[in-house]
């Protein structure tokens, strides 16, 4: 019966010495989320509950909404609705309520796609 109490003793030591170890590590650095990519641009989305920017980019088979606070890129974006663009911005997820996770990108800039030859 001694001798399981000091194993246990023993288990419970090491056990916090890991604990401690983890709480003393540097938490890792976020990766990057500035990126980016080509779609097809769509305004005038509207989502359930109102969860959306209201504009959004299809790249492949993923959908990001776009936030644009600049009013020229804004301008430009309403006149580029349904072609190819190009955006470059910083990601964030976000979870809704009513959506779940949403994949909005903070955007500086946004340029017509070029044609590919």
């Amino acid at each position: 019966m001694h001798a399981q109490r000091t194993t246990m003793a023993i288990c419970l030591v090491i056990a916090a010495g890991f604990c401690a170890a983890a709480a003393s590590a540097p938490a890792p650095k976020p990766a990057d989320s500035t990126l980016t990519l080509t779609g097809t641009l769509q305004t005038g989305v509207m989502a359930i509950g109102g969860e959306t920017t209201g504009i959004q980019i299809n790249s492949g088979n993923v959908t990001y909404e776009l936030d644009i606070k600049d009013a020229e890129l804004k301008k430009k974006a309403e006149e580029l609705n349904g072609k190819s663009v190009t955006i470059k911005g910083t990601l964030t997820i976000k979870q809704g309520v009513e959506r779940g996770q949403r994949r909005i990108i903070a955007v500086e800039s946004l340029v017509a796609a070029t044609a590919k030859p």
